[in-house]
Parts: structure tokens; C-alpha cells; sequence
């Protein structure tokens, strides 16, 4: 059994925000959430799992530069932003945008009677140029049961590639990283598994560096695993 470079961030141990109308999971340090173990992972410095009540809207402010990718677990939200672009993204959606200094962005749950829960994920720019993209992304886990599908497009000039699986009950995968120079953060969205022999439960994450791939089992059935390849 090979032991690889890896750092785990358990979900009982995440930072949390909560109001009236909404609740944050912190993986890693932001807002008012600090942590001296939680700093950013490579170019990946903000994962929130986010919770929105019915109907309800909450604004955040752009500090830095970055690539900014919401995507729905449960749901749907409206994203809206100060330069005027407006998006309807569902689950089984992604939607994935550079962002610039100061801009102001709105979500709205897109729903007047249930909750919405859903992945707020940022990357800084690694490139003295940014890739500048601004998509909607449509993905299937369930069509594509045991497979890793792509939430974001594979672009040699963007400093990050997300990818999503959802498998059976002892169903286990190989993932081959794209750039043999990134690292890798799982995030367990559904269920147990075991990644690169640890064990992972629901919105358990865990960081990996200097290998060029991973092995993941399920362990419980209709487990969903989501993989990002980040600069380092």
C-alpha cells in the first residue's frame, strides 16, 4: 500500500456562518471564518457549502480576482451580478465565470417553497493572463453512473478542471489527473468512500499532491464524489 502526500478536512470541523435566511460550510478560511490549518489548497481558496431558504436573495463582494464556480446539489439559484449578466443554474448544472476586483453578485433561491443547497468554489488566476470565461455547463451523473463526467470544460489555459462520479455500492474508480503537475481535492457531496485508502463520509474533503492519479471506492450506494485539479 503506497501512502501519498494527502490532508483531510473533515466536515465537522468546517467554519460556519449562519442568519435568518442562510448557512455556510467554510472548508477553508474566509469572511470571518479563520483557521491557521485551513488555508487555501494550491489556487483553490474558497469552498462554501452553502444553504439558501425560500425565495430568499444574499449579495457578496469580489475581492480578488478569480474564477468563480457555483454549482447546485439540491435545486436551483438565479446568479446575478453588478456588470449585468444573469443565469438560471439547476442542479446538474454548473455555472463557471472569471470575476474581476469588486463586482457584486446576487443569489437568489429560485424556488418560493424549499430550500436550495449548493457548492460556492473559487480559484485565484495562476496565468499573468486569465482565461476569460463566462458558461453555463450541463452535466449527467446519472446517465453516466460510474463514470467521471466534466462540470468544467478541459481548457489548458484555465488554472483548475472540475470533475463529478457518482457510483454503485463497492464500485471502485481510477482517476488519471489531466496535468501530472496538479494536485487534487475530493469532496464527498453523497454517501462514504474510501480515497486513496481513507476513509471519507458526506462533505468530507481531501487534499492531494504529487500523484498522478487516485483510487476511489464507494462505500455506500449511489455515492457522489466531486474532483478538482488545482495548481499548485
Amino acid at each position: 500500500m503506497e501512502q501519498s502526500n494527502a490532508k483531510i478536512f473533515l466536515a465537522k470541523e468546517r467554519g460556519k456562518n449562519e442568519t435568518g435566511v442562510m448557512r455556510s460550510y467554510k472548508t477553508f478560511n474566509s469572511g470571518n471564518y479563520f483557521n491557521e490549518h485551513k488555508t487555501a489548497f494550491g489556487n483553490l481558496y474558497l469552498l462554501n457549502d452553502d444553504t439558501l431558504a425560500p425565495a430568499e436573495t444574499i449579495k457578496m463582494f469580489v475581492e480578488e480576482e478569480s474564477y468563480i464556480v457555483f454549482l447546485p446539489v439540491a435545486g436551483g439559484i438565479i446568479y446575478s451580478d453588478s456588470p449585468g449578466h444573469e443565469v438560471t443554474i439547476m442542479a446538474g448544472e454548473a455555472q463557471i465565470k472569471f470575476t474581476l476586483p469588486g463586482t457584486i453578485i446576487e443569489i437568489k433561491n429560485a424556488y418560493e417553497d424549499s430550500l436550495v443547497n449548493y457548492l460556492h468554489i473559487r480559484f485565484r488566476r495562476v496565468a499573468k493572463s486569465a482565461c476569460a470565461i463566462d458558461e453555463l455547463v450541463s452535466f449527467n451523473i446519472d446517465q453516466n453512473k460510474d463514470q467521471f463526467v466534466r462540470v468544467s470544460r478541459q481548457n489548458p489555459e484555465m488554472p483548475f478542471m472540475l470533475s463529478m462520479i457518482k457510483l454503485g455500492g463497492r464500485s471502485e474508480v481510477i482517476y488519471e489527473l489531466h496535468n501530472k503537475k496538479n494536485a487534487v481535492y475530493t469532496y464527498v457531496i453523497e454517501g462514504a468512500f474510501e480515497v486513496q485508502y481513507r476513509l471519507l463520509h458526506e462533505r468530507d474533503g481531501l487534499a492531494l499532491w504529487e500523484v498522478p492519479e487516485i483510487e476511489a471506492e464507494a462505500l455506500s450506494n449511489d455515492a457522489i464524489l466531486l474532483i478538482a485539479e488545482v495548481s499548485l
